[in-house]
């Protein structure tokens, strides 16, 4: 009990140290400055860092694509209520490397330099990676420029670090100490370790500097500014060639959400909603996803389940009409045949639809439009069976069934291929697909996520470490040779 009582004051310790260092390295209060409409020097993206308590948020990418248009790096055109387009403007020059990172996503899905914003969502880009990616770099362009720090220095995580082996060992002696037999003491000291530091991590973060909070208080008078004089929260991305940047750095202090959904950079795809350019002309796409009782199978897996559902309703109705046929209540004559009429009943619907397939199935030809695995049945883990959709838009209606497919033909899939698929149209079951048109997406490169700078913010303990031949706050222009995603 000693050792416990020893381990659990060593731990409480420790939490009472990682506190103190948590208030003392809170980010600093700010107060808004006076209503303003001058604009700093400071990016949309950067605003939306220190104005949000030194956190990003998912305005920011498309803050930093209005800015890119206020700039003449692209053009935002509204062309119908439903329907606008980002259009490049030739080479963009020198681009902050966050903004190279837009630029760049919206070059890949491009077609003849044009494409829907509503299909800016679309790719084959990991946005995990990507948003990751394009904060790190929002965070070097801020701390280059005296705006933000770590919240942990380096002293700091030294400290947390080395203080929490006295809590992880007394934790470890005490588990020895009342299992011996077991000799788990040194397991619980390494994993108690674990979970102290990744306690430690977890508060880990972005934090306002003096500069920084001076900065930020500029920009929060700005917004009060832009509160007062602009009607930006209806207007749509397209008035950027009305407000200028004054519109991107309304979206980035959140006034302008029209302008920010219509821009979904950073906005995973929908997976019932999908944009496509096949046939020439940006187009939206609705995907359905059917009910896998009679759709979504291979033919002969169809009919082995259709006569299952035969016996396994018909055996059970026999038995009753037996019990009813003994009690005079059904005629001795009827009960098989009643049996059997109820078990082909429910058999009969599907393998008709499997054999029909089998006798003829179609040629399914246009671009792949959604990819999608779906545990089946059941919540995901590592021993979920998936079931793998392919959504195709034929061009020939904008409600697309999606099918399904094995998982060796899927993975090869991009969405964006033209494809040739061979599949049955009552059972919607690919048996064969062959890829007519490579997505461009395969060969996009589409983000660069250690190209520049490398920089532990904030995830990892330490301070900014740039790469030796790359100044804080320098860009180059196009990043020749950019790294592609694994």
């Amino acid at each position: 009990m000693g050792a416990w009582i020893a381990a659990a004051a060593a731990t409480g310790l420790w939490l009472l140290l990682l506190l103190a260092l948590a208030v003392a390295t809170r980010n600093p209060d700010v107060e808004p400055g006076p209503a303003t409409g001058e604009l700093a020097g400071q990016s949309p993206a950067v605003v939306d860092l220190i104005t949000g308590d030194w956190r990003l948020c998912d305005e920011a990418p498309s803050a930093t694509l209005l800015d890119l248009a206020a700039r003449g790096v692209v053009a935002v055109e509204e062309i119908g209520p439903e329907l606008s387009l980002v259009r490049l403007r030739g080479e963009p020059g020198d681009l902050r490397p966050y903004e190279r990172l837009v630029y760049d996503h919206v070059r890949s899905l491009s077609v003849d330099g044009v494409v829907a914003t509503g299909a800016l969502a679309e790719g084959s880009r990991d946005l995990g990676r990507w948003w990751k990616s394009f904060r790190k770099k929002v965070i070097v362009e801020a701390r280059a420029q005296g705006l933000s720090r770590p919240r942990w220095s380096r002293a700091h995580a030294l400290l947390l670090g080395v203080a929490a082996v006295v809590p992880a060992a007394a934790i470890g002696i005490a588990v020895a100490a009342d299992d011996a037999r077991h000799d788990g003491g040194p397991g619980a000291a390494i994993v108690s370790f674990a979970l102290l530091v990744t306690l430690m991590g977890r508060l880990n973060g972005e934090r306002g500097t003096a500069e920084g909070a001076r900065a930020a208080a500029h920009w929060l008078g700005v917004r009060e500014h832009l509160r007062a004089t602009g009607r930006f929260a209806e207007q749509p991305a397209a008035s950027v060639t009305i407000w200028g940047r004054h519109l991107a750095y309304a979206a980035a202090l959140g006034l302008a959400p029209r302008a920010v959904r219509s821009l979904p950079v950073s906005t995973p795809a929908d997976d019932n909603r999908a944009w496509s350019d096949y046939g020439g002309m940006w187009h939206v796409v609705n995907v359905r996803y059917p009910s896998r009782l009679l759709w979504g199978r291979p033919p002969g897996a169809t009919i082995l389940r259709g006569l299952a559902a035969g016996w396994f309703t018909g055996f059970p109705t026999w038995i009753l009409l037996v019990v009813a046929a003994a009690f005079g209540v059904w005629p001795d004559g009827l009960v098989l045949p009643a049996a059997l009429a109820v078990g082909l009943a429910v058999a009969g619907l599907p393998v008709v639809r499997a054999i029909s397939d089998l006798g003829g199935a179609a040629t399914v030809e246009g671009q792949v439009v959604r990819l999608r695995r779906f545990p089946d049945g059941g919540k995901a883990n590592d021993t979920s069976k998936w079931t793998y959709w392919c959504a195709i838009d034929e061009g020939a209606s904008r409600e697309v069934r999606a099918m399904c497919l094995s998982e060796e033909m899927w993975l090869p899939l991009r969405e964006g291929d033209r494809v040739r698929a061979v599949a049955g149209r009552r059972l919607g079951w690919i048996r064969r697909v062959d890829v007519i048109e490579g997505s461009r997406l395969r060969d996009a490169a589409t983000y660069d996520d250690t190209g520049e700078y490398a920089v532990d913010a904030p995830e990892n303990l330490g301070e900014v470490r740039v790469l030796p031949d790359r100044p804080p706050g320098a860009w180059d222009g196009p990043a020749d040779g950019r790294r592609r995603p694994e």
